[in-house]
């Protein structure tokens, strides 16, 4: 979800792409690069289950750890290649 939420990505569909294409992504979440992400309704079904105040809360929480380790600040957003990448 963080990943849709930095992409601009609001298709669960298009989120799991996304991050099956992103080596620094399937790293990030612990995968190998040829281990299979969950089933876009996977994350459907489990957002159904759950009111939004969960999702946002678990967010909110998420991004302030950010914030506290420095990794984000201001109003910029940058993004680095992983070296070979170019």
């Amino acid at each position: 979800m963080l990943t849709g939420y930095r992409e601009k990505i609001t298709s669960d569909r298009k989120r799991v792409y996304h991050c099956a294409m992103c080596m620094d992504i399937l790293y990030f979440l612990g995968y190998d690069i040829d281990e299979q992400l969950p089933l876009h309704s996977t994350i459907s079904r489990t957002r159904q289950l759950h009111p939004a105040t969960v999702f946002e809360s678990i967010f909110n929480k998420t991004f302030a750890l950010f914030v506290d380790k420095g990794m984000v600040r201001g109003h910029t957003q940058a993004m680095d290649l992983a070296p070979g990448l170019l």
